[in-house]
């Protein structure tokens, strides 16, 4: 027996039997709804500087993918009969490319009927290595891939014999995922029928209008991405899926520094307002200040989806899966002026749909939908635009590593004679009609933010401004805020 099998017979003994489950509504949409161009796919990137040890961070990758079954499973059947089935044997394994190979995989896209949900890969750089991870969101949400690296880390520190502990692991139990498609009930008023109908009514009614297409757009069309996607495809067992030049999105990023992430997330600044609030407030914004540009008219709707989780207690010991849903806001044009404006309402709505788990009854509908499989691939098939753009918030994926790990002044942490100097994620995925995604994380007490795009829609330079404008009203909010912090009484020690 090898050093992992025996972290399997301790930690994770149900990784040596075939395993399966029914897919989930939620699974099965997230399924359903992948596209070439749109790929329901997020990545993860770890960059170390100093000397990792890439045979034991195979063992460590095939460790964590033993921990977590949905993540090594394919799909098997098709509609009600659709299942993941995870082998025993056969796992997808953590490829390695020096840096003078120069045949580091560009992947995008995952065929989960064919492939197993995660892809991992290292590449060697002048300064050390960079991990780079690619989950599908049908198999786990952000905070399932944070308990994937978790595992995988925390192995390589036991592997190599620097771990502080002889069992880091936090526990998990592979019988929670029996009911990962089981969630709390909404409360308040999110379960009465009055309420429910009405958003039901409403969701529909004010349909959302895409971002309006920029009229400076020297990119390619839809139909040159798609047949880029037929040009540039590959078997190869280490690339498998779609490479980045065949979809449609594109990303950029803007990192806060820590001494910015800290006025951002100074409580007295705040004062009950949440992050996800200001940031959904300024999306809104601009989005208005875009389609007013560009035509559209007032009273055309404007929707924002944030996806929340629904973790409580009881899921903590779940291995990786989804556990999110959406709440959805929505805004005329004419209504989305400045943030200061908006900022209240928005604040108010969102935390009631988040305190009653409004969020509950849009996975009812999925339910509706997934016992209807003819019913849910007309409603994909129609590529109806669900929300104009989308605003997730991971945090800080690293943050209970920082428990089992050293960290140094700067707040990255140690793996042996490695530091993880940057992380980035990413995310969120679009779909069609949903041109714009705002992604935000924290790593090192760094805030990054985050701009997913359709390339079709918008070209990289006007993007880049988009997001230095989102920036730019941050930063303005740290203005208007900064009389708080100065006449904030301190907290008591």
């Amino acid at each position: 027996m090898n050093r992992v099998d025996e972290l399997f017979r301790m930690h994770a003994p149900w990784a040596l039997a075939d395993q399966r489950w029914p897919l989930t509504p939620f699974e099965r949409f997230m399924w359903s709804d992948d596209r070439p161009r749109f790929p329901l796919v997020f990545q993860v990137n770890l960059c170390f500087e100093g000397q990792l040890d890439p045979a034991t961070m195979q063992e460590a990758f095939r460790f964590a993918i033993g921990r977590h079954p949905l993540l090594r499973a394919t799909i098997h059947g098709s509609g009600h009969r659709a299942i993941w089935v995870a082998p025993a044997g056969g796992w997808p394994e953590l490829g390695v490319f020096r840096c003078d190979c120069g045949q580091e995989p560009q992947l995008a896209a995952i065929d989960l009927t064919t492939s197993p949900g995660l892809r991992g890969w290292m590449q060697e750089t002048a300064a050390g290595w960079e991990i780079k991870l690619l989950f599908h969101h049908a198999c786990c949400d952000g905070q399932g891939a944070r308990m994937f690296i978790q595992d995988m880390v925390l192995a390589y520190a036991l592997l190599r014999g620097v771990s502080r502990d002889h069992s880091p692991f936090f526990k998990i139990d592979i019988t929670e995922l029996d009911r990962r498609g089981s969630y709390p009930p909404p409360l308040g008023r999110a379960r009465t029928l009055l309420w429910r109908v009405q958003n039901f009514w409403w969701f529909f009614v004010r349909r959302p209008k895409p971002t309006a297409i920029d009229d400076g757009l020297g990119a390619g069309s839809p139909e040159d991405c798609r047949q880029a996607g037929a040009e540039n495809g590959s078997a190869e067992s280490a690339r498998d899926a779609v490479g980045q030049d065949a979809v449609g999105v594109g990303f950029c990023s803007h990192t806060f520094s820590a001494e910015e992430a800290a006025r951002l997330q100074d409580p007295q600044r705040r004062q009950e307002v949440s992050l996800n609030a200001v940031a959904v407030a300024i999306l809104f914004s601009l989005i208005g200040e875009w389609q007013r540009r560009h035509g559209v008219k007032p009273k055309a709707w404007v929707r924002v989806s944030v996806p929340c989780d629904l973790r409580g207690r009881e899921d903590e010991r779940m291995p990786a899966a989804n556990r999110y849903t959406y709440v959805f806001l929505n805004r005329r044009v004419a209504d989305c002026g400045s943030w200061t404006d908006l900022l209240a309402g928005v604040q108010a709505e969102l935390q009631e749909r988040l305190q009653t788990r409004f969020g509950v009854n849009f996975l009812a509908r999925l339910r509706f939908l997934a016992n209807r499989p003819q019913l849910m691939r007309w409603v994909l098939g129609r590529e109806t635009c669900f929300s104009t753009a989308v605003l997730t918030n991971l945090s800080d994926p690293s943050r209970r590593l920082r428990k089992r790990l050293p960290v140094d002044e700067n707040h990255f942490f140690w793996l042996d004679t490695a530091r993880c100097v940057d992380l980035t994620i990413c995310t969120p995925p679009l779909r069609p009609q949903t041109h714009w995604g705002i992604g935000i994380f924290e790593y090192a007490g760094r805030i990054t933010v985050t701009f997913r795009y359709d390339k079709a829609t918008i070209a990289a330079a006007e993007a880049e401004r988009m997001l230095a404008r989102y920036i730019e009203c941050w930063q303005e909010w740290l203005v208007v805020t900064a009389d708080r912090a100065d006449t904030a009484v301190p907290l008591p020690v």
